[in-house]
């Protein structure tokens, strides 16, 4: 039954760059990656392609993007997404110096129902990576791995420090109990505690 009302902030965000910097500029490109992270996806040679995904600040949170320069976040989100306004410091991009923007945002709090959150965690779990053995894999795949073959669990407290992050969150208590896929990730991560 999704009928719980979640309680969450809408930020509305908006950068103030000098003339100099075009909208198309990879500094421009640089302010969003900083906030959501990205991909990188790097060609070797004979072929080989590997995936290196950089974390941005909401990188470890749930998160729902209603639209361009907004985004609605819990609100344990909120002060670390402040501080990168305010300070440009964020897991991307090590800057030395902030940098000639400026951030302006508006706050508002938003009722979400337990569906949308639900969904927004679920898509935090579809974007979350770990160090497996084949290099960055889905936490949650490597955690069905390794429940599945326990003997190759040698890094078993790195995966349960990384899920206990998502099971900590209060929009994952609020909503793992009506999502198959959620409940699936507790029950992992409750084997994985209990056979450390």
């Amino acid at each position: 039954m999704w009928d719980l009302v979640i309680k969450a902030y809408f930020v509305q965000y908006r950068f103030i760059l000098p003339d100099s910097i075009k909208h198309s500029s990879y500094t421009y490109q640089k302010l969003f990656r900083g906030i959501f992270g990205y991909t990188q996806a790097v060609h070797k040679g004979e072929g080989k392609k590997y995936n290196y995904h950089r974390p941005g600040i909401l990188s470890n949170y749930p998160f729902i993007r209603p639209g361009k320069n907004c985004v609605i976040i819990p609100q344990c989100a909120f002060q670390p997404l402040q501080e990168f306004f305010k300070t440009g410091k964020n897991p991307t991009h090590y800057w030395q110096e902030k940098g000639e923007w400026k951030c302006t945002y508006f706050l508002n709090e938003k009722d979400l129902s337990e569906i949308e959150v639900a969904k927004a965690v679920e898509n935090l779990l579809n974007r979350k990576f770990v160090e497996g053995v084949e290099g960055k894999v889905l936490l949650f795949n490597e955690m069905k791995r390794i429940v599945q073959n326990p003997a190759e669990g040698g890094y078993k407290a790195a995966l349960l420090k990384e899920a206990q992050n998502i099971v900590d969150l209060d929009w994952f208590k609020q909503t793992y109990q009506q999502s198959p896929l959620l409940t699936e990730f507790y029950s992992l991560f409750r084997q994985l505690r209990d056979n450390y």
